[in-house]
């Protein structure tokens, strides 16, 4: 059983989820889809939660039925609290009323004018997954990957001292009740597998030093870059490179690292045997081009590529490779060779669904200027690179 086909059982059994954010807030919350609420679901949210209850909705879906943002001056987006006046004698207070009160909420022929404000369900706005991995994004998008109304009801889970981020607590919260857990990471995979976020723009002929090759670029609602394809005919499984912009590297001819050399001679490959390179704008492994600069200022000063990162406040990489995933389904391709020595680039795209039948190595330049950076990629990242260990430097 697929982890989507067990998160829909538990909820049609009447038992709420566990969602986990560990990259963000270090938080879990509760989820239950609204349309399904009853009030023992939200007492047991409410009393082993004990956190913020509130039920989530697409943003725009809400500003149209006219509910309303609450200032703010961070990224959560909060509406109005409300209640729906289920008697004359409702205050929105109990179990049963809130859960009245989210059930209505689902409903979208209702407006902000069947509700009192200010009440006892609190509303957040969802926006797009891909714009915002939060507790709500993430728990809307489940919803609708399972075939339930996009409203979520949530609440964070507070140990016995209050504190939220207490992660062994919540094991232990899953442990005692059986409940199912996942990460947001986890939804967010289920999500670039089961969504289709680019389609082909444009399409042209490009005649290089190395070729003539076709370059696609892509209308891309995933991250809103400007990623492009270059192809050369094939037969069977393709050989691709997925390439990460180096400005330094690939433009300016850079001797810091390999990467100029290590694009050359993939197109020089695939000139030959037929393929596809990806050229993905994730520069400085996705911190951009300007604190890259930052990172060379400290590695002048002796701290090397994966620490540099770190110290400016980084993961060592910030690379997510869900637009590649997306690239290929665009072009219909769901098996690869793939071209790296990046051990990490093969395990993400197996996790979202693309088939890599081979991991061929490619070995860009190696000379006196990027040794202590490949040195680096070999023995902090993982990278395979066999010839490094022959090199003094």
């Amino acid at each position: 059983m697929g982890i989507l086909e067990k998160i829909k059982e538990e909820f049609l059994s009447g038992k709420p989820i566990v969602l986990i954010d560990e990259e963000r807030e270090l938080e879990a919350d509760f989820v239950y889809p609204a349309q399904m609420i009853t009030d023992d679901i939200v007492e047991f949210m409410t009393k082993y939660g004990k956190g913020l209850f509130c039920l989530v909705g697409p943003q725009n879906e809400l500003l149209r039925r006219g509910f309303f943002r609450l200032p703010s001056n961070y990224s959560a987006n909060y509406f109005i609290p409300v209640d729906f006046p289920s008697t004359k004698l409702s205050t929105g207070i109990p179990a049963k009323e809130r859960a009245i009160t989210c059930q209505k909420l689902v409903d979208e022929t209702l407006t902000i004018s069947n509700f009192k404000y200010p009440g006892h369900v609190t509303l957040i706005g969802a926006i797009e997954f891909s714009k915002r991995k939060g507790h709500s994004e993430s728990s809307i998008e489940l919803l609708k990957m399972l075939g339930f109304k996009p409203y979520s009801v949530i609440i964070e889970i507070l140990d016995e001292k209050g504190d939220s981020h207490n992660l062994q607590y919540i094991d232990e919260i899953c442990e005692r009740f059986n409940l199912a857990k996942l990460t947001i990471k986890q939804v967010w995979r289920e999500y670039i597998k089961n969504n289709q976020l680019l389609k082909i723009k444009a399409c042209a002929n490009l005649p290089t030093k190395f070729g003539v090759f076709k370059v696609l670029s892509f209308d891309n609602n995933l991250d809103q870059q400007e990623h492009f394809a270059l192809l050369k005919e094939y037969k069977g499984i393709p050989l691709v490179r997925i390439h990460s912009e180096c400005v330094t590297g690939d433009c300016l001819n850079s001797l810091r690292c390999d990467c100029g050399s290590q694009l050359e001679k993939a197109l020089k490959i695939i000139q030959k045997h037929g393929g596809i390179l990806l050229y993905l704008r994730q520069e400085g492994r996705g911190i951009g081009l300007s604190w890259k600069i930052s990172a060379y200022e400290l590695q002048d000063s002796g701290i090397d590529t994966y620490d540099a990162n770190i110290k400016l406040g980084f993961n060592p990489d910030e690379r997510d490779y869900a637009i590649a995933v997306q690239m290929l389904k665009t072009l219909g391709i769901t098996k690869i060779k793939l071209l790296t020595n990046n051990p990490d680039k093969a395990n993400q795209l197996e996790n979202y669904g693309i088939k890599v039948e081979e991991r061929i190595p490619l070995i860009g330049e190696i000379q006196t200027h990027n040794i202590r950076y490949l040195k680096t990629k070999v023995m902090k990242f993982g990278h395979t690179i066999s010839e490094i260990t022959n090199v003094e430097g």
